[in-house]
């Protein structure tokens, strides 16, 4: 049995700006700070990573009482959007490749810089929020690279059980190099592009997720 970790955003999905739009609401919420994310590239972080940033940029220390109080937040102003959000959609060959693990000796989780929360009011909103059996997630570590140990911790699988990474960002090849894992990029991100990819070396480089043949020859 291997386990197949998949980033959310740009891999899975795209939320046209959902989540972006959620944090900001969940900033002026609590303390009034508009705009937050202006100028800020938030590909490959993790939501604590971005609430830090945004502390840091107000002259702010976030305590870990605060990164909960924000994660709550950004999670209710999701819930509130993602009924009418207009815009996004699950990136292709994604569903198919998904329905295909499910008959595979594979194991379907993800590691995503999402919290926990805000990953699943994504992925119901776009309806693939039973394709995953657990994941690791951005409030359970704020470096992307601890969160593969956790992902395998409870997948239950065995801890040399082979893993493969898929992601859009150099972050989540980071991830899988960190850790021996097998590099799958696929450059349906927002920032990157498949040049780019490259240049960080991943061990299979893909436009998108439609290449099922290719994929299904790492297991």
């Amino acid at each position: 049995m291997s386990l197949w970790l998949f980033d959310i955003d740009g891999t899975l999905i795209r939320s046209a700006g959902m989540g972006r739009a959620a944090l900001e609401q969940a900033f002026e919420r609590l303390y009034g700070w508009q705009g937050v994310l202006a100028g800020m590239f938030l590909d490959g972080m993790t939501d604590h990573a971005i609430f830090r940033q945004v502390f840091s940029s107000h002259g702010q220390r976030a305590t870990p009482a605060e990164l909960s109080r924000v994660g709550s937040a950004y999670a209710d102003c999701l819930r509130r959007l993602a009924p009418t959000w207009q815009g996004g959609c699950v990136l292709p060959g994604v569903r198919e490749l998904l329905e295909c693990l499910q008959q595979l000796p594979v194991t379907r989780a993800l590691l995503t810089g999402n919290t926990a929360d805000g990953a699943r009011v994504k992925l119901e909103r776009y309806g693939l929020a039973d394709a995953f059996v657990c994941g690791a997630y951005g409030d359970d570590a704020e470096r992307r690279e601890d969160l593969l140990p956790v992902a395998v911790r409870r997948s239950a699988l065995p801890a040399d059980a082979p893993v493969v990474v898929i992601g859009d960002t150099p972050a989540d090849i980071a991830v899988a190099r960190a850790h021996g894992a097998v590099a799958v990029a696929v450059a349906t991100g927002f920032r990157y592009r498949r040049a780019e990819l490259a240049a960080h070396e991943p061990d299979l480089l893909l436009d998108d997720l439609r290449d099922t043949e290719a994929l299904l020859k790492l297991l």
